[in-house]
């Protein structure tokens, strides 16, 4: 394996985990309220969302290390083709 295919690989990854925490983090706040148990679905939500805040930061972490540029980039790669999955 060569590291142009790690390298894909590892975007990809990180889109498909955006897109997914995202739709799922859209799906659950539609349904909230028709749960038996509100309260475990808040904890449920809230988690997605800790959990989508660290997809972010890696992408933002993978974008810098591999885009070295002097100014910080508006929003990863990964970032804007997740949000272009998951609308």
């Amino acid at each position: 394996m060569n590291n142009t295919y790690i390298d894909d690989r590892i975007e990809s990854m990180l889109i498909s985990k955006i897109a997914n925490y995202r739709l799922n983090i859209r799906h659950e706040f539609r349904n909230r309220h028709k749960a038996k148990w509100p309260e475990l679905k808040y904890k449920t939500i809230l988690g997605d969302i800790r959990d989508l805040k660290v997809w972010l930061r890696m992408a933002e972490l993978v974008d810098e290390s591999k885009y070295r540029m002097p100014i910080k980039s508006l929003e990863p790669y990964t970032v804007y083709k997740a949000k272009e999955l998951s609308k």
